[in-house]
């Protein structure tokens, strides 16, 4: 009641200009207001949440083993399109709230890999081509994989996503915003449904393709293959291969990895599309014949190498072929022994983000709050991490969008930084904590919690924190931080995996 009476008051109070600079002047003031009425609202809820709610005790989740004589894994995809005849309104994620899909540049896909070492235990890992999934919608997947009679023995199951900034909304930002920039939620419930009944179709005929091989890694470095607008010195330009030969000589299952946002086509595009992701797959499997299961890694301000400047649909294509040819150039294989060691820990992440706070109130959002101390707003959520052993490949799966230097360091120095502190102040970058540089991430994967952000860079509009993006002395643009879960995100994962790391 009280946002609605706070709306009402800022569009009296807009219309009342009389001229257009003296609209521009109210704009500007109607978004401090409504930043302030935001924190206010949001805090509130904080308060009630303390008042009302216990938070539980998350327990410490052991590692477990899958072990035996020899890989055996099995693939299989599904397209997850909208209904093009319902006269829905489908919403495009990933850039400015309120693009209406207006047609098809590629079909969207949801695949599934499954895993085990030659017994009756395994695990499967799923990946769709959408922007993120909450934990909340994960764990509906997961119960309802769960409970299929087609699969036994299913001992981990987790889902990622390309990220595309050219699918279906399916976290509810990218509505029709109001006055203030706020989204209506742009999840379509029949989509929702759909997508989570194709997730469970695809996990039971990858566990029915299941063939016995063997498992290897390699990896390639592609130079010149990212970019970022956040003035970073240090990417990780490291495509890695996890390549399943099956021993019947049928097609092959890739599971890739490289840290780019799938989003050249644009803030103007309405084209529903797999962005890169898709036109990489089709490539890898018109030359070599393999299934691929691809994620994205640290990708927080890192975009694909600007590769056509005046067509983004060719520039995206040739992205593709960059990728493409880079996986198929891969030559340092190595043979993975047949060991999968995995630990699934939830923990609790502090949210600082007014924005989103009041996207959860309205359920646009989906995650539960629990009272934090450690919360400006006074509420934390229960996101997750796994961490992986392929016969000691280590991989990690992190919830949101890690800068790289959160994950591999790089810190900005004092000098470059724009809060004038350098990287002392930030935590242990994740790879150092896990004692490898050479660790496997991949981001957006079983929940999405925003873009995590170094402290030493991580900077707020003054006025409108959240709610508007702020550039600094360097003329960089802080957009990140507006998705952000906060100051805090980092600290608090590095913690976490820390203590995972000591346990594993």
């Amino acid at each position: 009641m009280l946002y609605l009476y706070l709306i009402l008051n800022l569009k009296v109070y807009i219309n009342s200009a009389k001229t257009a600079d003296e609209r521009k002047v109210k704009n500007m003031d109607i978004m401090d207001l409504a930043s302030k009425g935001i924190v206010a609202i949001t805090k509130s809820f904080g308060k009630k949440v303390a008042k009302n709610t216990t938070a539980p005790e998350i327990e410490k989740i052991a590692p477990a083993v899958i072990s035996g004589t020899g890989y055996r894994a099995g693939f299989a995809t599904d397209e997850i399109m909208p209904d093009l005849t319902s006269g829905k309104t489908y919403w495009i994620a990933g850039h400015g709230s309120g693009h209406k899909m207006e047609g098809v540049l590629t079909p969207v896909y949801i695949s599934a890999v499954w895993l085990d070492c030659g017994n009756d235990e395994g695990m499967l890992w799923l990946g769709a081509d959408i922007v993120g999934m909450t934990r909340v919608e994960v764990n509906k997947i997961r119960s309802m994989i769960m409970a299929s009679p087609k699969i036994k023995g299913c001992k981990c199951i987790n889902f990622s996503c390309t990220h595309s900034h050219s699918g279906i909304d399916t976290l509810g930002y990218w509505g029709k915003p109001n006055l203030v920039n706020i989204p209506s939620d742009g999840k379509d419930p029949e989509y929702m449904d759909m997508l989570m009944n194709k997730a469970v179709k695809v996990a039971e005929e990858a566990y029915a393709n299941r063939k016995e091989g063997k498992f290897y890694t390699g990896d390639i470095k592609i130079e010149g293959g990212l970019e970022t607008r956040r003035g970073f010195l240090d990417m990780h330009e490291i495509l890695t291969r996890f390549r399943f030969v099956p021993a019947d000589g049928s097609a092959e299952t890739w599971i890739m990895n490289f840290g780019a946002h799938p989003n050249s086509l644009g803030g103007s595009n309405r084209m529903l599309s797999g962005e890169y992701p898709y036109f990489m797959r089709e490539q890898i499997k018109a030359e070599k014949g393999a299934n691929v299961l691809f994620g994205i890694g640290a990708i927080g301000a890192m975009d694909a190498a600007e590769l056509d400047k005046d067509d983004n649909v060719n520039c995206i294509k040739l992205q593709a072929k960059m990728i493409a040819d880079a996986a198929l150039k891969i030559d340092n294989d190595k043979e993975l022994k047949p060991e999968i060691k995995f630990m699934q820990q939830p923990f609790y992440l502090p949210v600082g983000n007014y924005v989103l706070t009041l996207l959860a109130m309205r359920k646009v959002m989906s995650f539960n709050a629990y009272p934090c101390k450690e919360s400006d707003i006074g509420i934390a959520m229960i996101t997750e991490m796994t961490y992986m052993s392929f016969g000691g490949k280590n991989v990690l799966l992190l919830p949101g969008e890690s800068f790289v230097s959160t994950v591999y360091g790089g810190y900005k120095s004092a000098e470059t930084s724009p809060t004038g502190k350098g990287g002392e102040i930030n935590p242990t970058p994740l790879a150092e904590i896990a004692g490898d540089p050479d660790m496997v991430v991949f981001g957006v994967s079983n929940d999405m919690t925003g873009y995590v952000v170094p402290p030493n860079d991580f900077i707020l509009n003054p006025t409108q924190p959240y709610l508007n993006g702020y550039r600094d002395k360097f003329d960089l643009n802080h957009y990140h931080e507006t998705n952000s879960m906060g100051i805090a995100a980092q600290q608090v994962i590095a913690d976490a995996f820390a203590d995972m790391v000591s346990r594993f």
